[in-house]
């Protein structure tokens, strides 16, 4: 996470020198490209955080409509002995607030919502009763599927042609089957609990987003 931070604050370096030189950018509809994301994510149910990775396709589908499909692996850490691992397969159509839309140097603010699909596992390791103790055994669940749903917003920047650095925000709620860990005293986790129906606890994900678009189209002469 720490390399792709770094990255991204160093294109962002560049926008104010980039602006000088030209405020425009071509950047049209039709326009596709791959990227690189971060992710950060705290779930409220279960009280678990992690960090994960991934990638990302974008497709521009009018000037001010974008859209990104994703694939994200996240792990978490969830009380003192449990764990949380989850894949994100999904997409997302962000709408940009400025009258602009994507054919700017300028910061574009965007709301967005999609939905996604995940695999979830979850595990605890046993007896463990001090920072000293040697774990004996640990016990995960098969992987879940479900399906879910989020909304949010973010900012995108374009430095330089074709390349976008994204941030964003978005409330993900959970449907079908739900499993989560049970804990016990001091946030020992000692079962796991899977149970059908929607989960409106939900989790926050954070994203950091490095693309090129590799695909863009000339702008038609009117």
């Amino acid at each position: 996470m720490k390399m792709h931070l770094s990255l991204f604050l160093v294109l962002l370096m560049s926008y104010n020198f980039s602006f000088a030189q030209d405020e425009s950018i071509l950047i049209n509809p039709g326009s596709a490209g791959i990227g690189m994301r971060t992710t950060a994510s705290i779930f409220l149910g279960d009280n678990a955080s992690g960090t994960g990775t991934g990638g990302q396709a974008k497709i521009l589908f009018a000037r001010r409509v974008n859209s990104e499909w994703f694939a994200d692996y996240m792990n978490s850490s969830v009380g003192i002995n449990g764990y949380r691992k989850d894949i994100h397969i999904g997409w997302s159509v962000q709408f940009a607030v400025n009258k602009g839309g994507y054919q700017t140097r300028k910061p574009i603010p965007f709301v967005e919502a999609g939905q996604c699909f995940d695999w979830t596992t979850v595990g605890f390791v046993k007896n463990i009763s001090s920072e000293n103790a040697i774990p004996q055994t640990a016990e995960r669940n098969h992987p879940v599927f479900s399906a879910a749903t989020q909304a949010g917003g973010g900012v995108s920047i374009f430095p330089v042609s074709r390349l976008e650095l994204c941030a964003e925000v978005q409330y993900m709620i959970h449907l079908g089957k739900d499993v989560h860990l049970e804990f016990g005293e001091n946030n020992y986790a000692f079962e796991i609990n899977e149970s059908k129906g929607t989960s409106f606890d939900g989790h926050i994900l954070g994203t950091l987003s490095i693309s090129w678009y590799l695909i863009q189209p000339q702008k038609k002469k009117s």
